[in-house]
């Protein structure tokens, strides 16, 4: 039977620990009239002993963090003379003493989105750090308001990165047509995702790549190379980056990859402008490409993108339209081709080629993405390319046998005419080939040939060289990287070749062509690479595209061109 009459419990009085872990929580009645007074910080409360805590913990915590930031973010890009804006603005926010115009009352171009109320009751001390000193506009000025503070960065930012001279020109036009329009409403760097007024200015307006017939000879000893701003900083891929293409007439970057979204940008080295996306919702990228104006073509179908993924279709953009179809007419051959994951557009546009299964690498039209034939080759196809002029396809399964075939025989698909349809001009053997990853067509007259292997080796060919019957030797065989080669891309001019592999961290070498040596000066161990996934070179051979699994393309200039 249970006793109800029990004696209550005594508490015991709160000892001096209780008592400050009550007030750590729940605070006091002298620290909520402190409070009350400071109208800045009216929700924040810290007694002294806090503060020396707090200090002590940001210490700790800033020594612990320097072990996960990555090696590409302790350096900075050396871009040579353009920097002596930087020290040259520094002297001058520090000596110009005779500037009496408040900066809260400078005029702004546009409108701000919005306005806080508590900017002017912002009080920002000017002396607590380095970088803030710089703000000061004499030793006296010592702290500044809210407003101020956001002008001054807004200031020093401009005079370090100007604006690029092309964007003002395309405002002036829209002001000509249009004097009621807001200029950054209307102007294309500004649009929103998918906008195609946007991206048709830009292949309206923009300088094209200046490509010379005057060849300019590479020294084959030493590469002179220099980094550029990254092509994507301004939006960063949420996932490593898998293709990457440049447009064959305008300084536009592509960019795709498995967070589902196509992005393009200005490349002009400086600024290198984010000027649209397009998110592909159940589409995760591999493959994405500029497709090149084919033959014949007229203005409605050109300016098109191709982006494929694990899925049984693929997705082309039409930049003049913003439309978005999908491809997957097969017309027979769709078990043959169960993915659209990887596939190349020929140099003339003409064809999409897709590696399929069976060993079978299909072909579709350039324009309609319709199927026009097919390639069947023994074992399992692993890659293939086109030749420049598109007279030839060479194909590879993975034992290393080579198949090429004409391009330019007829097209009749019926039993009376199938040798002139599979036309094969050469078949032979990579030396020592197994395991073949990668495989490359290059130079004038696709003179070089390059194999990658998953072993790190890559053999280099002379096409020119090959005598029919008999199996080629390589020129060289590059044994530089040791994992499995992931990228092979030659210079459009075929002077260089970059080969890469995603499987180590900076695995990544430049060849000279035709002396097939091996450039020892870059990469240096201070360059910020990462696992590099893909590879391209613009089309006037001056700049090296460079993506990684860490979601950034790094830019690289060759100064040689």
């Amino acid at each position: 039977m249970v006793n109800r009459s029990e004696e209550p419990v005594e508490i015991p009085p709160k000892d001096e620990e209780e008592i400050y872990l009550e007030k750590l929580v729940f605070g006091d009645h002298e620290g909520f009239s402190e409070n009350l007074k400071k109208l800045d910080n009216l929700y924040d409360y810290s007694s002294d002993e806090d503060v020396k805590n707090d200090v002590e913990d940001v210490s700790e915590s800033d020594n612990e963090d320097l072990e996960f930031v990555q090696d590409d973010d302790l350096f900075f890009i050396d871009e040579g003379e353009s920097n002596d804006k930087e020290d040259d603005m520094d002297d001058e926010m520090e000596v110009d003493e005779e500037e009496s115009e408040d900066d809260s009352e400078v005029a702004h171009d546009s409108d701000d989105a919005w306005e806080d109320s508590d900017d002017e009751r912002l009080n920002i001390s000017l002396t607590s750090s380095d970088k803030l000193k710089k703000l000061r506009k004499s030793q006296a000025n010592s702290s500044i308001n809210g407003k101020s503070y956001t002008t001054r960065l807004r200031s020093q930012f401009e005079k370090i990165y100007p604006r690029p001279e092309w964007i003002d020109e395309i405002e002036q036009e829209v002001d000509q047509s249009d004097d009621e329009m807001n200029i950054e409403e209307d102007s294309p760097l500004s649009a929103n995702d998918n906008d195609t007024n946007a991206i048709l200015k830009i292949l309206s307006t923009s300088q094209k790549f200046i490509k010379t017939k005057q060849l300019k000879l590479i020294s084959p000893t030493n590469i002179s190379i220099t980094r550029l701003k990254d092509a994507n900083y301004q939006k960063v891929s949420r996932s490593a980056i898998q293709s990457i293409s440049f447009h064959h007439n305008h300084p536009l970057l592509l960019t795709g990859g498995f967070d589902r979204t196509l992005r393009i940008y200005h490349i002009d080295g400086n600024v290198n402008q984010f000027v649209t996306s397009l998110h592909l919702r159940n589409s995760p990228i591999s493959s994405c490409q500029f497709a090149p104006n084919a033959p014949g073509q007229s203005h409605e179908q050109q300016n098109l993108i191709f982006a494929g993924g694990r899925r049984r279709y693929m997705n082309k953009w039409d930049l003049n339209t913003g439309s978005v179809d999908k491809i997957s007419r097969m017309y027979g051959a769709e078990k043959f081709q169960k993915s659209f994951e990887y596939f190349k557009i020929s140099p003339r546009g003409t064809y999409i080629g897709l590696t399929g299964n069976s060993g079978w690498c299909n072909l579709l039209n350039g324009t309609t993405g319709q199927w026009i034939r097919g390639f069947k080759i023994e074992g399992t196809i692993i890659d293939f390319d086109f030749a420049k002029d598109e007279s030839f396809i060479v194909i590879t399964n993975t034992a290393g046998e080579i198949w090429e075939y004409d391009l330019n025989s007829s097209t009749a698909n019926n039993k009376a005419k199938q040798k002139t349809y599979n036309k094969i001009i050469r078949r032979w053997h990579d030396d020592g080939g197994v395991g073949i990853t990668k495989i490359k067509l290059g130079g004038p007259k696709n003179r070089w040939l390059a194999i990658g292997t998953n072993n790190g080796l890559v053999n280099i060919y002379d096409r020119t060289t090959f005598v029919d019957g008999t199996n080629p030797k390589p020129l060289k065989t590059v044994e530089n990287l040791v994992t499995s080669i992931s990228a092979l891309t030659f210079s459009p001019d075929g002077q260089l070749l970059v080969i890469s592999s995603r499987a180590k961290r900076d695995a990544l070498r430049i060849v000279h062509l035709p002396t097939a040596t091996v450039y020892a000066n870059w990469p240096t161990s201070g360059s910020p690479l990462g696992k590099v996934t893909v590879t391209a070179f613009s089309p006037n051979n001056e700049i090296l595209a460079i993506g990684n699994e860490g979601g950034k393309v790094t830019l690289w200039k060759l100064n040689h061109y």
